[in-house]
């Protein structure tokens, strides 16, 4: 496999943060300005396996990363509601852009669980620094304890938006029970395998990275049992921060469903766009038949897009609600939690199974990889692969929490 030096993924960053005036519009109109430039570069970030750099420079000058940023560092101060209206609009566009958003967008919220000097180590002179990583657990990386901190060596897959991060954090045991740390390291400090090869998503860049004894001080390092408590701590530097009252982790924000649907969305856009002037051939024979003129491409299409805008309006909906709890300072209870989870899933699943019938109703040659239905349907497949979308997960704990809302 191909190591990549970290100086490779050197970015200039912008020179003055975003407009501190932005609205929840502003925001959610930037990412709808930016489909064309997204689309425009699909197929190339898909066979690249990476996104464009003029691509993200224009998602940070838009302001799209301060979106879950506190005021302190230039941040915008919005919530779980703009964030997933963001990426479902982005989705439209390039899945893997909206991706990469999401997950850095939401990643603001682990380094707002580290103490002050941490986020000022981090933000202070770079509001448009972002954190990358993967926070799951890999009991096989090693931890060695040192005076200060820790020496850090292992490797982990999946890591989202590390093309562009100035951050990493990665999960490792510490101690004899090996308890899960979470690590902060710059990016300087950790090598990169390009191994990232799938097959929808590929513009995500979520390559593994490599650390190789590596030291980190204490104030980068935190029990990942105690991100919830920590995350309640730092309320208080951020006052106004209505987002650090949603939970952890961020299953009200609809963010990674929205990726799948907004795709999907996109889509059916293109879909209709051309199928006043599309064919496929008629039968084994030859011959060509007009899409628009097929009463079963009508009939199937009308039903892709009914499921979609429902999908769509649920995403809206729970995440407006998820938005005015967090507002609120109230704590989602269990049933609500189960809800969120469930339709989170629901989502990705309907998004899923419309881009798979969009590409028959296209045809054969929705089966090219530069095709926008094939990209598409790739790219919600692998959504609707990710851990906190499982179906089955999501509806065996909706129905616990049902049995015990009618039980008590």
């Amino acid at each position: 496999m191909n190591t990549i030096a970290p100086a490779a993924m050197t970015r200039e960053n912008p020179s003055s943060p975003p407009d501190a005036n932005l609205t929840a519009d502003d925001v959610v109109s930037a990412a709808k300005n930016l489909v064309p430039l997204l689309r425009e570069h699909a197929v190339r970030t898909d066979e690249e396996r990476r996104i464009p750099d003029e691509v993200y420079r224009a998602v940070q000058e838009a302001g799209l990363l301060h979106i879950l940023k506190p005021k302190k560092y230039h941040g915008l101060e919005l919530s779980e509601h703009e964030h997933a209206r963001v990426v479902m609009e982005l989705a439209k566009g390039c899945a893997s852009t909206a991706w990469v958003v999401s997950i850095l967008s939401s990643d603001n919220m682990a380094i707002l669980s580290y103490p002050e000097q941490t986020q000022d180590e981090i933000w202070a002179d770079d509001s448009y620094a972002t954190l990358a990583g993967n926070t799951n657990l890999n009991p096989k990386a090693k931890t060695e304890r040192v005076s200060g901190g820790y020496r850090l060596s292992g490797s982990w897959g999946f890591c989202s938006g590390s093309d562009f991060s100035e951050w990493l954090i990665f999960n490792a045991p510490v101690g004899e029970d090996g308890e899960g740390h979470m690590f902060l390291l710059p990016r300087e400090d950790v090598g990169t395998v390009d191994d990232w090869t799938p097959t929808g998503l590929r513009g995500t860049g979520s390559r593994t990275k490599v650390v190789d004894d590596v030291f980190v001080p204490d104030h980068r390092i935190m029990k990942t049992s105690e991100t919830v408590d920590k995350l309640q701590e730092r309320r208080s530097l951020h006052p106004t921060f209505d987002a650090l009252y949603a939970p952890w982790p961020s299953y009200g924000r609809f963010s990674f469903a929205g990726v799948g649907l907004g795709a999907a969305l996109g889509a059916s856009d293109q879909f209709a766009a051309t199928a006043g002037s599309s064919s496929r051939v008629a039968n084994a024979l030859g011959g060509r038949v007009r899409l628009a003129d097929q009463d079963y491409i009508a009939t199937e299409f009308a039903d892709i897009m009914g499921e979609l805008e429902m999908a769509q309006r649920q995403v809206e909906y729970r995440s407006r609600v998820a938005a005015e709890q967090a507002a609120q300072h109230i704590s989602p209870s269990e049933k609500d939690l189960a809800i969120q989870i469930r339709d989170n899933s629901l989502v990705a699943r309907v998004a899923l199974e419309a881009t798979q019938r969009l590409q028959m109703i296209v045809g054969a040659k929705a089966g090219f990889p530069a095709h926008y239905a094939s990209r598409a349907k790739r790219d919600a497949e692998m959504v609707a692969s990710h851990v906190t979308l499982n179906w089955r997960q999501a509806s065996v704990r909706y129905l616990s929490a049902a049995i015990e809302e009618g039980s008590a």
